[in-house]
């Protein structure tokens, strides 16, 4: 039990060395990260782009999967905050 413990904490799930890990995270987040300005900010909130209905849908699930952002809820509350820039209500 010792042992499985420690190498969990030392290789995770998959056993893999600490610079895989930091390199699998980077990959992860910038996914992520690409996800929120492509899809929810460019596409969604702004409708300056018409996403092929696969890439919407890849977005939409991994930013469900990654983050719970629900689609809707984001970009209502990104509108309303452009709709009050500047203001005490932003």
């Amino acid at each position: 039990m010792h042992d499985a413990a420690v190498g969990l904490l030392n290789g995770g799930l998959l056993g893999l060395a600490w610079w895989q890990i930091v390199l699998v995270t980077l990959v992860l987040t910038h996914i992520t990260i690409a996800s929120v300005t492509i899809f929810l900010h460019r596409a969604q909130a702004h409708r300056a782009l018409e996403l092929h209905p696969i890439a919407a849908h890849f977005f939409r699930f991994w930013l469900w999967l990654t983050t719970g952002m629900v689609t809707k809820e984001w970009v209502a509350i990104h509108r309303k905050h452009h709709a009050k820039c500047e203001t005490a209500d932003d």
